[in-house]
């Protein structure tokens, strides 16, 4: 790979980093709201549905931590975001340990630290999607 190859696969990485942080936290999101219409369910069919939404919210959780740090190796890579990323990783792992607390206490509190949580994180994440592109507006002008 030569050296201008490297340095435009950078930024497409990161993007492509971003771009995995934002569809994930849209699904999370989606479960999250699923899990709350849902409720706690007497029986029947509704209960399984309910562990299947709430097992899949835990999976992508985790799944959402593994991508914040991919991200932030991708940001310093590129040296792109950096600072984005670095409170991206922050603001999932507090989101990740509200969700823990909701779980375990029901804490409508924690509940709400997560929610608070997806936006920033969707903001922190939309900002290092927009700054891979700086590299290409840097070398075209």
């Amino acid at each position: 790979m030569s050296a201008s190859t490297a340095v435009t696969a950078a930024p497409e990485r990161l993007r492509r980093r971003s771009r995995e942080a934002l569809i994930a936290l849209a699904v999370q999101y989606l479960l999250g709201m699923a899990a709350n219409l849902i409720g706690e369910p007497e029986g029947g069919f509704a209960v399984a549905v309910d562990w299947i939404v709430i097992i899949l919210h835990v999976l992508i959780a985790i799944g959402l931590v593994v991508i914040a740090i991919r991200l932030l190796l991708a940001a310093r890579q590129a040296q792109l975001g950096v600072r984005l990323a670095v409170w991206g990783l922050v603001v999932i792992a507090v989101t990740f340990l509200a969700g823990v607390l909701t779980i375990s206490f029901g804490s409508d509190w924690a509940s709400y630290v997560m929610a608070a949580g997806f936006l920033v994180a969707a903001a922190l994440y939309a900002g290092t999607f927009l700054a891979s592109y700086r590299a290409e507006t840097t070398a075209r002008g």
